[in-house]
């Protein structure tokens, strides 16, 4: 069962979902249909100020599922060596549980409910924050 994964953000992911939420257009009455263009330089310029605004948010799952830890740590380690991320850790999928360390309860379906825990660094005593080597 595959129960680990990568989670961070790298710079590609975080330029991919700039440019899908950066509008190409802005409201103008007096254009047809009400919107007028951006022009292809401002908007670049746009998606790199959201990219970098990602870049300093949250985190994704950027790896498939893995079977087991050592499997995440390569992709990280590879990551790592080539492209800027941040944030790179081990998640396993697990019971999530309260404070009192009881298992929390859908009440619709009476299982409980199963998230994404951080891993405990097994072997990396590298920083979280990489780029370029």
């Amino acid at each position: 069962m595959s129960t680990f994964a990568v989670f961070g953000m790298t710079l590609d992911v975080a330029k991919t979902e700039a440019r899908k939420k950066t509008a190409g257009t802005r409201k103008n009455a007096k254009a047809p249909g009400g919107v007028k263009p951006i022009p292809e330089a401002e908007w670049l310029e746009l998606v790199a100020k959201r990219t970098e605004k990602i870049m300093g948010g949250t985190v994704r799952q950027l790896s498939p599922l893995f079977d087991a830890p050592q499997y995440a740590e390569q992709f990280i380690e590879l990551a790592r060596k080539t492209m800027r991320c941040r944030d790179m850790q081990i998640r396993a999928k697990a019971v999530l549980v309260d404070a009192k360390g009881k298992p929390i309860i859908n009440p619709k379906t009476k299982v409980p409910k199963v998230g994404w825990n951080e891993l405990e660094a097994l072997s990396m005593n590298t920083p979280t924050e990489c780029l370029f080597a």
